[in-house]
């Protein structure tokens, strides 16, 4: 609160009710087109000194006010990518925490880091914005005598990080077997970043070569790494895949090796 490097904008909209009736013609009404930009998507901070600051800028986009939210969470990630956020208003002034825009305005928030200023690891954020509902008039009336009322909310979310002088990610390959799923032959791997910096797989070529066979390596490219390019690995953090048994390679123990560009 998924860019490469990250951009995790999100966005949740168009949610739409009829109160009366059934086969209802529905007509939006005006403000229904209110929205606005986060920007930018990924903002990289330091624990001390001038760069311990930063900004966002929100921009409104409709023609109609739009209240706006803003937080900040923490960030962790599993072993298959899904987050875990929790409040971390500790750990930051964001100023204005809340926002009403006006229409083709744009306003600047300002987030301050107030953690700890000798932190040795990366240490990674999400600021969150979500728009607020208005109530501008209340429903209207359709042509047909029906009441509609319809509610569209956006909700952004960029990556923050807060990063010590020299942090550095380490990405290695810790896993990477054969198992059998569903009846199917698939490829394990697992990255471990023991770095102190997160590291996006972008522009990965993965290696693999049979225990057995050393010399009949087979590399794929970013293309055929569909779901693991581009992902990323948090400092301190380890991502599992799972993906189709590469055809050509005979199943067994095999060793990885990658690069990324």
């Amino acid at each position: 609160m998924k860019s490469l490097p990250y951009v995790g904008l999100s966005c949740l909209g168009g949610i739409a009710s009829a109160l009366v009736g059934a086969g209802v013609l529905m007509a939006a009404p005006a403000w229904a087109d209110a929205s606005y930009q986060l920007t930018p998507s990924r903002l990289v901070l330091e624990p001390v000194g001038g760069r311990s600051a930063g900004s966002f800028q929100v921009r409104s986009m409709g023609d109609e006010p739009v209240a706006i939210e803003v937080r900040v969470t923490d960030r962790q990630m599993d072993l298959q990518g899904n987050e875990t956020q929790n409040d971390a208003e500790d750990d930051f002034v964001v100023y204005p925490p809340q926002i009403l825009l006006q229409p083709g305005q744009v306003q600047t928030v300002r987030v301050t880091w107030l953690g700890d200023p000798n932190v040795e690891v990366e240490q990674a954020f999400r600021l969150i914005t979500e728009q607020l509902p208005i109530d501008l008039g209340g429903p209207e009336e359709t042509p047909t005598g029906v009441t509609v009322r319809i509610n569209a909310l956006y909700r952004y979310v960029a990556a923050l990080y807060v990063t010590p002088p020299g942090a550095r990610p380490n990405v290695v390959i810790s896993q990477a077997s054969h198992q059998r799923i569903d009846g199917e032959d698939k490829l394990l791997l697992e990255f471990n970043n023991q770095g102190t910096a997160h590291q996006l797989l972008s522009g990965l070529t993965l290696t693999l070569a049979p225990v057995s066979q050393p010399g009949a390596s087979l590399t794929l490219s970013p293309d055929q790494l569909t779901g693991i390019n581009g992902e990323n690995v948090l400092a301190q953090h380890q991502r599992q895949f799972v993906m189709p048994w590469p055809e050509g390679l005979p199943i067994g123990p095999v060793t990885a090796s990658f690069e990324l560009r």
